[in-house]
């Protein structure tokens, strides 16, 4: 995954080197000693291809608020919505959106060692209404309660399996007349 990251700061550089350059089509490619770097945009999406080494090799798009990033071995995701949208994200069966909320960003992510995500929430509800919700479904998905606070404005919950196969941690602020809510989970 560090791979992966270096080569997306070194292509996001890449990109912005690219922004003054007046290309004769809509590609910029990047020559460099161990691969290549290939940037396509065209005002309202963007791609960027690296080819490498075997190990440095990946996808990477963007199109209205919606991220992708892909390792070519297809061992590693990260996916990233900015604008909420559709809730009809990938989620374990575990992890659930909070029923009537609007759901704001979602990023979700994959590799060799397990998925994880971390979706945000809007919702007229109180940040105890939430958290109890959260803890009734979680129990009922066999999680155990591992961590429960609540300072002030702010509560939190977290549960898990055994060996933390499965991890769920929830958030919930007080937001103006409702809650801001935080769902983050890891399966391994």
């Amino acid at each position: 995954m560090r791979s992966m990251m270096t080569i997306s700061a070194v292509a996001m550089c890449a990109l912005l080197a690219a922004c003054d350059q007046k290309p004769k089509s809509d590609n910029v490619t990047i020559n460099g000693q161990n691969g290549n770097v290939t940037i396509s945009a065209n005002g309202q999406q963007f791609s960027i291809k690296a080819n490498g080494d075997k190990s440095g090799n990946f996808t990477m798009s963007g199109d209205n608020g919606h991220f992708t990033m892909k390792a070519s071995d297809g061992k590693q995701t990260v996916e990233v919505n900015s604008t909420g949208g559709s809730t009809n994200i990938h989620m374990p069966d575990f992890v659930t959106s909070y029923p009537g909320a609007k759901v704001e960003t979602t990023t979700i992510g994959s590799g060799a060692s397990g998925n994880s995500g971390t979706f945000t929430f809007e919702t007229s509800d109180s940040p105890a209404t939430v958290i109890d919700y959260y803890k009734k479904k979680s129990a009922g998905e066999g999680l155990a309660q591992v961590m429960d606070m609540n300072m002030g404005p702010t509560t939190m919950f977290t549960a898990h399996t055994d060996g933390d196969k499965k991890v769920l941690q929830v958030i919930a602020s007080t937001n103006g007349s409702g809650a801001r809510g935080q769902v983050t989970w890891t399966v391994k």
